[in-house]
Parts: structure tokens; sequence; C-alpha cells
């Protein structure tokens, strides 16, 4: 065999060996990017995990109380120029709309919207930030009356951030005022159909809202607990506790809340509020007939971190005590004594989810009448709500009511909830 012949045999040898082994290099040079990509894969996912579960903790912070600015406001740089208020006023305010429809059905006479369904209201609402140092949220409720329809003010006020004093903050306009929890509620955020007796025999059918000017105070403390103290001036135009429609004069409020994380799963929060101002009947011992009001309220929140178990409870208790001056009128309508009316009245209520989009609930509601203390009823509610989505519920309560002054009661109610837009979180 001549040496041509034996020289290509062996280049044909060789040839598949340096195209496997070209095809080696390009394999571990493919393994080495793709083990590159891998890497840096797991440090986005890090970063963004991280950047996750900050902005949840920020939420977790801000569903406890109404403003993280409030709670802890920072010190911001005066603006300089103009466009910095144009930056903040250039963006629409945040608006949404909730309905809220329900089917009752009840055995007791005269009542309103008797076993038919009822747009109960539609909430409009507005929020957005005025400028580096306020905002603004306007609350509008359309609602039936008489046949027509009707929209008026709910809540429609301002609030200042950022003052000079760390941990405090103002607000100026027409409010819910800080009594208790039940009353800030709005319907369709109630945690049940309707609103506690206490609630609608002391403050009104939605509770009291009244024009006026508020300051609350984040105290500092060695515990490092929120401790907050409240106080707050509104027209006396309450006509169920207070002077009504016709009242030229103010009621005072101050509320003391104190929040407390038992453990990364429970939180509780207790509250004090007190209430004074003149009510509609007359001149008394003082000069000025005069009603106070003062309240206590309790609530437990449990709800696990573990993920995928859809379990929470919400223990929550109220209880309102109430003084009201009346005089004793002779027949010719002339004061001829003064008489003190001591009642109260109050409320729990137990909410259980049981699963991702179920929950049910039990309140039980004792309330004297503030103008006659020897009225009164109980209540007992049962219901269940299911969640189609964050933005609609359903709800079932049936009610039973039994009175010293008429006939016992019972009501069955079927709630739909259902909102467009980004309505904001309400308070704690």
């Amino acid at each position: 065999m001549n040496r041509g012949i034996v020289l290509l045999i062996m280049v044909f040898l060789f040839i598949p060996l340096l195209v496997t082994d070209a095809r080696g290099n390009e394999v571990a040079r493919l393994q080495q990017e793709l083990a590159a990509l891998r890497t840096q894969f797991n440090e986005m996912r890090v970063d963004y995990e991280a950047r996750i579960n900050h902005l949840e903790t920020r939420m977790e912070g801000m569903a406890k109380t109404y403003s993280i600015e409030a709670a802890r406001p920072k010190a911001i740089a005066p603006a300089q120029t103009a466009p910095a208020g144009r930056y903040f006023q250039s963006f629409n305010p945040d608006l949404s709309v909730i309905g809220d429809f329900a089917y009752h059905a009840t055995d007791m006479k005269g009542a309103e919207f008797r076993n038919q369904f009822q747009m109960r209201q539609v909430e409009l609402a507005f929020s957005a930030s005025l400028d580096p140092y306020a905002r603004g949220d306007f609350f509008f409720h359309v609602e039936q009356e008489d046949g027509e329809w009707h929209i008026g003010l709910c809540e429609g006020y301002m609030t200042l951030l950022t003052l000079p004093i760390d941990g405090l903050q103002a607000k100026v306009g027409k409010f819910k005022v800080e009594f208790g929890k039940a009353n800030r509620y709005h319907l369709h955020n109630l945690p049940w159909v309707d609103f506690p007796n206490m609630v609608t025999h002391y403050l009104g059918g939605e509770g009291m809202s009244e024009p006026g000017v508020s300051a609350s105070y984040l105290i500092p403390n060695p515990w490092d607990k929120y401790i907050e103290l409240t106080g707050q001036v509104v027209n006396n135009r309450n006509g169920v506790s207070f002077a009504g429609a016709e009242g030229t004069s103010l009621v005072y409020l101050g509320h003391f809340k104190l929040f407390h994380d038992i453990n990364e799963e429970s939180t509780v929060e207790l509250g004090a509020s007190l209430a004074t101002g003149p009510n509609d009947d007359g001149l008394g011992r003082f000069g000025t007939n005069m009603t106070t009001l003062e309240g206590v309220d309790f609530t437990y929140k449990w709800r696990p971190l573990q993920q995928g178990l859809y379990r929470s409870v919400v223990f929550q208790n109220e209880v309102l005590f109430s003084q009201r001056d009346r005089p004793y009128l002779d027949d010719g309508a002339d004061i001829i004594d003064d008489k003190l009316i001591n009642s109260w009245a109050a409320y729990s209520s137990l909410q259980y989810q049981f699963a991702k989009r179920w929950s049910a609930f039990g309140r039980y509601d004792f309330a004297e009448f503030p103008g006659n203390s020897s009225r009164r009823d109980n209540a007992y509610s049962l219901g269940l709500t299911f969640a189609q989505s964050e933005y609609c519920f359903w709800r079932l309560q049936f009610k039973h009511t039994d009175r010293n002054y008429d006939k016992d009661s019972s009501e069955v109610w079927l709630q739909c909830d259902f909102g467009l837009g980004p309505h904001r979180a309400h308070q704690y």
C-alpha cells in the first residue's frame, strides 16, 4: 500500500474525532452561558421577591391605619418652584363607583322596602394627592328617598400629611367622626348587611358625619406601640343624640387608639371615645341641656401566615354609655325640673373565614334609647358571605329583634356589593 493511500485513510479516521472535539467545546461553552444566565435569573428573582415582600409589608402597614404618612410623617423639603404642584395636580383623581343592592324580607309592618329589591346606595369616591403635603377625598352617596333619587355628600375632606410636628396630621371638611369603630364604616364596607343598633339608636342610620376640623397625633412611646390621640370639633346637626338640623352649636369629640401586635398572626386594637354637646331639649340646669357619650371598643384579629390556609378570625366589640339632660314640663310647658337620662348600648360580633372565598359571622345587639332608657331591644344576627372577587361579594343575613316596646320581628337580607375602580382601603 503506498503512502498516499495510508495518509488518506488517516485523514478520514481523524476528521470525526476533530468534529466531535469541536462539538464538545461548543456544548461546554453553551453550558457555561446557560449557567451564567441561570445565576443572573436567580439574582433577579431574589431581588424582585425582596421588592414584592417590601411592598406587601407596606400594604399591611397601610391596612393597619388610614395612612402611612399619618402614622410616620416624613419631612419633605418645601416646594421650590411651581412645577411640583403642577406635577401632582396633572394626574386625574382615583375614581370609584360602588353599588349596594339587596333584597329585604321582613314580617315587620311599616318597614321601608318590605319584601322588595332595593338599590340601597351607590357610592362615588374621588381621591388624589393635592400637593406634596396633602391629599383630598370625596365620597358621594346616591340614595332613593320617597321614590326619588338624591345625591349627597357623605364625606369630603382634605388631610394635611406633613405638619411641622412629627406624628401630627390634620383634617378639614366633612367626615365620619372618630367615635368607636362601626360609626366610621361606609355601608358597602360593613362586615354585616346593616349597622348595629347601637349606631342607629345613638348616632344615626348610617352613623354620624359632620363638617368640622380634626387633629390626630401619633404618641411616641418607649414600647414602640401605635398609640394615637384624636381631637375633633364638628357642627351640632346630629338629631339622634344632639341638637339636630337646627343646631347652631358644636360637638366636641376625643378618641384614643392603641394598636398592639401580639405576634405575627394576631393583633389587638383598643379604643376609647368621648363626645359632648347640647341636645335639642332647650334650657337645662346649666343653661343648656347637654348630651355626653362615652364609648369603648375592642377588636382582635387573627390570620395565619401559612400559605394556602384561608382562615381568619375577627372579634369586634363596642359599648356606649349616654347621659342626656331632659327637662320636666308642667301643663303650661314651663320647665319645672331637670332629669338626667342614663342609657347604654353594645354589640359583639364574631367573623370567621373558613375557606378562600367563604366566611360566616354572628352578631348580638343590645340597645336602649337615648331619650327613653326604659325602651330597649335585643337583636341576634347570623350571616354568610361569599367573596366573588376583590370587587364583588354576596351576603345572606338573618336578624331577629326582641323589643319591650313593640312587636318582635325577623328580617332576611340578600346583599350584593360590586365596585368599579381603585377604591382605596378603609381604616383598619
